[in-house]
């Protein structure tokens, strides 16, 4: 039931174990969006000075939700399916928060290029499909079967 809070939540999002002051809420975010930890502190500190408790809550919530990184031999192990994973599926799963909301996949162009070699594909075979229906050879082996 809770699988996903121990797998960061398929975006590696974690309770930071090495930048931690209370909890290691704020370091775990900065660490996923790779961003400075004392930059996400001051952020919660100015949500604690406009918000007041709602700040409170959400960083409890926070610490309920995330888990703690795992260490560095369960990482090994993590990254080694990822790759599995990934070599199986042809793409990379987003890393962090900002890669998975920014992924745009594949651009217009490389797909409309990839459409357009398909259809030459089914061109190319229809033409030949036709080639051997008007042929003589067809309507001759036609009549053969009827007969």
């Amino acid at each position: 039931m809770f699988t996903a809070k121990y797998q960061g939540y398929d975006i590696n999002l974690y309770r930071s174990t090495d930048k931690r002051w209370i909890a290691g809420v704020c370091g775990g975010i900065a660490e996923n969006m790779q961003w400075s930890a004392t930059g996400v502190r001051i952020f919660t500190l100015f949500l604690l000075m406009f918000t007041g408790a709602f700040a409170v809550l959400v960083y409890i919530a926070a610490v309920f939700l995330l888990s703690s990184r795992p260490n560095e031999s369960n990482k090994l192990k993590e990254d080694t399916y990822e790759e599995s994973f990934s070599a199986r599926t042809h793409r990379k799963k987003p890393h962090n928060i900002k890669q998975k909301m920014f992924d745009y996949g594949t651009s217009a162009s490389s797909r409309t290029e990839e459409i357009r070699q398909r259809l030459a594909k089914v061109d190319k075979r229809i033409r030949a499909l036709e080639e051997h229906v008007t042929s003589r050879k067809f309507y001759f082996d036609r009549e053969m079967r009827r007969s």
